[in-house]
């Protein structure tokens, strides 16, 4: 891990972490207004207020630890070479793992979510997603990353000798340098991290697998960027329907792309010393993953495009107060001849 690193690595080059502090205060920008349009979203319009968004929302939520709240910090750490008091730095620390450890389990849940809605029948849905378990899978989503952040809080400690000349202290105050007092510089949260990272993995990659080939074996597509069904009509729209299941592969790609360096590099860290060069690159990237979050799983939504253009149109009227979610589950029984009561389908949801 970077705690490991030469007492050389302790320190970069000013020019670096301004380069690193206006990255990090790019993204706090850019990650905080996305959260919280979305978050802002769901809670004004009623007809966005369903089991799906709720994940959604939760993982906006984390994602805002990370980019409100610990980036800035961080940028101005970077920049200036500050150092918090002991205290507050745990706490921000804190913060950080339970931000991305949350933000990955809402990763994983709103898998689940979206394929249970395509791939299983109404009456399963509404069972598994009623308001009181998707109450209880969101706070469960923040006890386990709390358990998770235990042990580092029971072994927390400060910088290492090794670095406590004033320039060298300055640059380790800082997160993406690698220090002792980063919440990753400890084993036990680190190798969490890492198992966290492959495990919700495991779970996206599934889920979203399943759903793309539900899509194009299905008879009536079901389109998961709207959770609505789309008339199989291949001759008239051939390529608006094979994008339905090549959407889900994007994510599947997109989260790859930002979570899977860092597992290498959290696990490599665990055996032997990390440069800090490879450790700060792919931290940034990993970092990506909490502003594009919010875009990611709502950009493709015409629930949530409607929505924000009613916003921008200073139009406040609340949406109906159906969930889309019970719009969807109508449209979806149609292709579930099974069933033998059309209202065990149609309940109301939550």
């Amino acid at each position: 891990m970077p705690n490991d690193t030469d007492v050389s690595e302790c320190a970069l080059g000013r020019g670096s972490r301004i380069s690193i502090a206006t990255i990090y205060s790019f993204m706090c920008v850019l990650g905080t207004i996305l959260n919280l349009l979305v978050i802002y979203l769901v809670v004004t319009f009623k007809k966005l207020r369903t089991a799906s968004n709720a994940f959604i929302v939760n993982g906006c939520v984390a994602d805002l630890l990370v980019c409100a709240f610990w980036m800035p910090h961080e940028a101005v750490a970077t920049s200036t070479g500050g150092i918090l008091v002991l205290g507050y730095h745990a706490f921000k620390e804190a913060l950080l793992f339970l931000g991305i450890t949350v933000s990955l389990l809402s990763h994983s849940l709103i898998a689940v979510n979206r394929y249970v809605l395509i791939t299983k029948t109404p009456a399963v849905y509404q069972s598994l997603y009623q308001k009181r378990n998707t109450e209880w899978m969101i706070a469960g989503s923040w006890l386990i990353a709390l358990g998770s952040l235990s042990p580092w809080l029971a072994s927390f400690r400060y910088l290492p000798e090794r670095c406590r000349d004033a320039e060298d202290a300055a640059a380790a105050a800082s997160f993406a340098m690698g220090t002792s007092v980063s919440v990753l510089s400890s084993r036990v949260t680190a190798g969490t991290l890492a198992f966290s990272i492959i495990g919700q993995t495991v779970v996206v990659v599934y889920c979203y697998l399943k759903i793309f080939r539900r899509v194009q074996i299905s008879v009536k597509r079901v389109s998961i960027l709207n959770f609505q069904i789309v008339n199989n009509l291949p001759y008239s729209f051939p390529r608006k329907d094979k994008r339905l299941g090549f959407y889900v592969l994007a994510i599947c790609f997109i989260f790859l792309l930002t979570t899977e360096p860092m597992f290498w590099v959290l696990i490599a860290g665990l055996f032997v010393p990390v440069s800090m060069i490879l450790w700060t690159s792919t931290w940034i990237l990993f970092c990506t993953i909490f502003v594009s979050n919010p875009f990611l799983y709502t950009w493709k939504n015409e629930e949530f495009r409607k929505s924000f253009r009613s916003v921008m149109r200073g139009d406040f009227l609340r949406g109906s107060t159906v969930g889309v979610e019970t719009t969807t589950i109508n449209a979806i029984s149609h292709i579930f001849p099974r069933q033998n009561s059309r209202r065990a389908f149609l309940g109301e949801m939550n």
